[in-house]
């Protein structure tokens, strides 16, 4: 299935991908992977075809981990490495290379010398996913309602929930996402499982993994907002900061009172495109909240500040690195000078 956006020619995509790579070398000290969190489990179905399986019989797996690969440049500006984490229905290769062939995230601020960790979250991508609920129900061996809660984001959904405009295929007028490589995008979203007990899970492994990085700043991207702040304050030791790209709306009433001490002391940057007045008003309510703890909190509103045009996928937006240098600016005097 092809979208209603406007085409491009071959010569036209494959200019903007010789630009891409007509980047400066990066020079990277380092670079790998690792996991963290998780538990074992005894899983009576690791097969959902055989339950006699010789290959995957039942047996012992680990589940409920994140996985992240990273690099840290030569030149480190920042004692502090970036954890990015998506949003629900990607990966981290959303921080990757943009739709279009332009840099994203995860090499954009490697450039200006942060190291950075692009983090797929519990039961998505290369973290991989529990299995076994969903095999014992295809055997019988367990009723439908164990299945856990899986969706994915249609073409039609995508378009309209991240406001690239207001109707699909019909972009708005100053759109600031790549139109014209929306299908290049599509190949990017998974299947999210959206259980609540998933928070949980999620919390428990970016704990680890901060356990295992050390101090850092956490970037998060709407649902995995409410991710961000919860793991932040079971670790304000190791969070030195939050750069919170469009959390979602209801996020902030589900921080519970108790955790809102440990979190205000984490200095937290919330950044929110145009078109968002929900956003606005949910974050501008948070602000009240978390100042009266003590907090140190940021709202950056993209058009308040006469950048027009972004949408719920700022990471991906023709102005990315725009974005990305208002967020370096504010860790520059909240984070690496904060006294």
């Amino acid at each position: 299935m092809t979208t209603k956006c406007i085409p491009v020619a071959a010569t036209t995509l494959s200019l903007l991908l010789q630009a891409a790579h007509a980047q400066s070398p990066l020079h990277i000290a380092r670079q790998g992977s690792l996991e963290a969190g998780g538990r074992v489990i005894d899983c009576p179905a690791n097969d959902g075809g055989d339950p006699l399986s010789k290959r995957f019989p039942p047996g012992h797996v680990v589940v409920d981990q994140v996985y992240a690969t990273y690099q840290y440049p030569v030149e480190q500006r920042s004692p502090y490495p970036i954890l990015f984490n998506p949003g629900g229905g990607h990966t981290a290769r959303v921080y990757d290379t943009t739709p279009d062939g332009r840099e994203g995230w995860l090499t954009l601020f490697l450039r200006e010398g942060f190291a950075t960790y692009g983090v797929d979250r519990v039961n998505t991508g290369r973290a991989g996913t529990d299995i076994c609920k969903i095999n014992a129900v295809r055997l019988g061996r367990a009723p439908a309602s164990e299945l856990p809660a899986i969706n994915r984001y249609a073409f039609e959904s995508a378009w309209v929930t991240f406001r690239w405009g207001p109707r699909f295929g019909e972009p708005y007028p100053d759109t600031q996402f790549p139109i014209q490589a929306a299908d290049n995008y599509y190949r990017q979203t998974v299947s999210t499982y959206r259980d609540p007990e998933e928070t949980g899970k999620m919390v428990a492994a970016l704990a680890a993994l901060l356990d295992k990085v050390g101090p850092s700043v956490l970037q998060t991207w709407s649902s995995s907002g409410l991710l961000g702040y919860l793991a932040a304050a079971e670790r304000p030791e190791l969070v030195k900061g939050i750069l919170a790209v469009e959390t979602s709306v209801d996020a902030f009433d589900k921080i519970p009172h108790d955790k809102l001490a440990a979190l205000a002391r984490v200095p937290i940057l919330i950044v929110i495109g145009d078109r968002a007045e929900d956003r606005v008003a949910s974050s501008r309510a948070f602000e009240k909240t978390f100042k009266a703890a003590g907090g140190d909190i940021t709202l950056d509103v993209l058009p308040e500040a006469g950048i027009k045009g972004n949408g719920h996928t700022l990471m991906l937006e023709k102005n990315n690195k725009e974005i990305m240098l208002r967020m370096i600016a504010w860790m520059e005097k909240h984070v690496l000078n904060r006294r």
